[in-house]
């Protein structure tokens, strides 16, 4: 048997060149959806599975797929694009630099390296001379990130998989996870308020944000460089400036919103930025009647991820993220009944997913991870969105291990490359338990 390690190499360096593709989604061009880098990317990924004699499809360059063996169709699935670069990186966020034992870049973790690390894994049981009882499909998605279209395309005239696996996660394996809402409310707000700009994604905590006023009282200013402002003088006019921290919007409270700072500041000008800074400071949504929790998946968490204001209206995204026991139309229900004075509109949705914990995958996961690791830590429940749920009978399955910094859409995203054998070693024996062996009883 060819180990693992022989493969790190290889796989190093392909990781490396794909984080090199800027793939964050552009505007459409004739024939490339999601912009030219995201075209070249899926044409690498897909020719490198073309050499190692894989059948691979393009579906119009919103999505691929690259598919080995016989029999029921096992899913495997990644995306490409990745989330805008950001600010204040220590390293070239597209020069997949190694160093420490880490390789920095965007999408090392979310999800170029692990979609790579997958099929490395099973590469090396078929260049071992092992046959698979399933066909194994890695579909390829190039806009995981925005609205799925890519899955939506490959849904409309693609076979689906039996069950499947998305390396978009964490280990041991996620078996639930919160339903998810993007909404955008649209709000009147005072003529005073001269510009407003903050934030690129709703899906993430925005970590720059600025708006332009006539002029604050000397106190007030001074209140706002004390919360972290920045305040400046633009010929007669005053503009706020605030910095923060990126986070995904699944978990708001591990970044620092910049949007909020500024709020904060306009709350003592406005009633209705009074009533926005209340709604807003709690991240779980309880003061705007959103705080709806269970057992199973504990409490909703709300991101305000961008805020644009656009001829006198202030356009403000949540990403939502609510438990399983509660369902798209009761979200926004509560949202209409507490922003009453303005407009909702639901923007995106996935509904929850949950594989009970004794389904025969995600057993099987359990016990792959337990092989290579020698732990069996419980399945997991989390509010992140992940490809998963695009299918049924689908599991997030890594990369993440239990403990480990999770690096998805921030500044200095990173893997490690001793995670990185690990994890490749367990999709390995994953494969080997599902694909390979004996059907799981």
């Amino acid at each position: 048997m060819k180990d693992i390690a022989a493969y790190m190499p290889e796989l190093t360096q392909n990781i490396a060149h794909l984080v090199h593709f800027d793939t964050v989604q552009q505007p459409p061009q004739p024939d490339v959806p999601f912009g030219l880098p995201l075209h070249q990317a899926l044409d690498f990924v897909l020719g490198l599975a073309q050499n190692w004699g894989w059948r691979t499809c393009n579906l119009d360059y919103k999505c691929g797929w690259a598919e080995v063996g016989e029999g029921p169709l096992f899913g495997v699935l990644g995306h490409i694009d990745v989330v805008p670069l950001g600010e204040g990186w220590h390293y070239p966020p597209l020069g997949a630099t190694i160093a420490d034992g880490k390789m920095y870049g965007r999408g090392t973790q979310d999800d170029k390296g692990p979609l790579l690390s997958s099929m490395y894994a099973l590469k090396a049981l078929l260049d071992e001379g092992e046959k698979p009882r399933m066909r194994v499909r890695f579909i390829i998605g190039c806009n995981e990130e925005t609205e799925w279209e890519c899955m939506e395309r490959y849904l409309a005239t693609e076979e689906i998989p039996a069950m499947s696996i998305s390396p978009d996660g964490d280990f041991p394996v996620i078996n639930c996870e919160k339903g998810l809402g993007h909404f955008e409310i649209t709000l009147p707000v005072p003529s005073w308020l001269l510009q407003f700009d903050s934030g690129t994604r709703v899906n993430m905590v925005p970590d720059r944000a600025t708006c332009l006023v006539p002029g604050i009282s000397d106190q007030l200013a001074q209140m706002a460089r004390n919360w972290g402002v920045t305040v400046t003088t633009e010929g007669d006019k005053v503009r706020l400036s605030a910095s923060g921290r990126s986070a995904h919007g699944s978990t708001p409270w591990l970044g620092d919103n910049a949007f909020l700072k500024i709020l904060h500041v306009l709350s003592y000008g406005e009633s209705i930025f009074g009533i926005l800074d209340t709604y807003f400071a709690d991240p779980h949504g309880a003061n705007c009647g959103l705080g709806f929790e269970d057992v199973a998946s504990g409490k909703l968490s709300m991101n305000v991820g961008y805020a644009h204001l656009v001829d006198d209206m202030l356009h403000i995204g949540l990403d939502i993220r609510y438990p399983i026991s509660v369902d798209n139309d009761k979200v926004y229900a509560a949202l209409c009944s507490a922003f009453s004075f303005g407009k909702v509109d639901i923007m995106h949705s996935h509904p929850s997913l949950y594989v009970p914990a004794d389904h025969p995958l995600v057993v099987a996961l359990l016990d792959a991870y337990q092989a290579v690791t020698g732990t069996r830590p419980a399945p997991l429940c989390i509010g992140g969105a992940t490809y998963a749920r695009a299918l049924p009978n689908a599991v997030a399955f890594g990369p993440v291990f239990p403990g480990d910094e999770e690096m998805c859409h921030q500044v200095d995203e990173y893997l490690r490359l001793d995670r990185l054998q690990q994890m490749t070693a367990i999709y390995r024996e994953a494969f080997a338990r599902l694909c390979f062996g004996p059907t799981p009883q």
